[in-house]
């Protein structure tokens, strides 16, 4: 475990079975396969995401219920971010990477890179919510050849050394954190050509604004939609070069909230989303869209 850091004194972490430790004797727990660098954690906003996303995985409260509209969504994303980590690694079939996923919930990361056979992957998932990291843990069917495993620790600080990692990935999750402290540390962990992914909602769609006040247990207090124009900014002052971007899903993203709202029965549910996702391909701004994604390439060190 020697691309994570120790949050006290930034020495690199050994991979214990009970504990880790780093090389200034600092201890942290290892419980379940899930290294815990918050024992003693105080920040309030920390705390609410964690109580809201442990309470989400323990009492199962999936907000958006509705399999039909989550499996054609998370498939657009499945086939985006394919193609353009295939795209940018053709090589893949080769490559022996380290990924680092932010916010990895339910294994996000873990679920979209399954079907890209890597040589080898050492994956890292971190999350403020143990029971998030539990339930990865069991549910997910880990490739033989990928390492896998988890921290409970908040992104908005750093905990990888630098030029470590080949990518990060952020599934909906960058907007619960510190944008700019992010991708500061981001940008220092990745290796030169290494990838930053992301798919975030954005804040510029209307319908999407109201759809996440109105769906309970799903969205936290403190969230904010990103702006891609702003993130792309961001990126650029940290060495991060924007090099593909997509807006996804501008009404059928939003007409989810509603079929879960009115409880849509399967046949209209149906033909909602073939509706919506007509109109959707005529809408290609990122920034209207209700998410986009966008793929960062870390450059050469200077």
């Amino acid at each position: 475990m020697s691309v994570i850091l120790c949050p006290i004194c930034n020495q690199p972490l050994s991979d214990g079975v009970q504990s880790s430790v780093c090389n200034k004797g600092h201890k942290f727990t290892v419980s379940d396969n899930i290294i815990d660098l918050l024992p003693n954690m105080n920040d309030e906003a920390i705390k609410e995401e964690q109580v809201h996303w442990d309470r989400y995985c323990i009492e199962d409260t999936a907000s958006i219920a509705n399999s039909y509209y989550k499996s054609k969504i998370i498939q657009d994303y499945d086939s985006t971010f394919y193609k353009y980590i295939t795209d940018e690694w053709s090589d893949y079939p080769q490559r022996s990477i380290h990924v680092a996923e932010i916010g990895c919930g339910p294994g996000s990361a873990i679920r979209y890179l399954a079907g890209i056979n890597f040589a080898q992957v050492d994956y890292v998932g971190i999350d403020v919510s143990f029971q998030s990291m539990i339930r990865s843990r069991d549910l997910c069917k880990i490739n033989p050849n990928w390492k896998v495993r988890f921290v409970r620790a908040t992104a908005n600080r750093a905990i990888f050394k630098n030029d470590t990692l080949d990518m990060v990935l952020s599934n909906s999750a960058l907007h619960h954190l510190r944008v700019d402290d992010v991708i500061n540390w981001v940008s220092k962990s990745l290796k030169s050509g290494g990838l930053f992914i992301m798919h975030e909602p954005s804040e510029k769609n209307p319908f999407a604004k109201l759809g996440r006040k109105f769906v309970r247990d799903f969205h936290t207090k403190g969230e904010k939609p990103l702006d891609p124009r702003k993130i792309e900014k961001i990126a650029n002052k940290n060495g991060l070069q924007l090099i593909h971007e997509k807006g996804l899903h501008f009404l059928s993203g939003p007409m989810m909230y509603c079929v879960e709202i009115l409880h849509f029965p399967p046949r209209l549910s149906t033909f909602s989303y073939s509706v919506s996702n007509f109109i959707d391909r005529f809408i290609n701004s990122p920034t209207w869209n209700y998410s986009f994604v966008q793929v960062y390439r870390r450059g050469d060190r200077t």
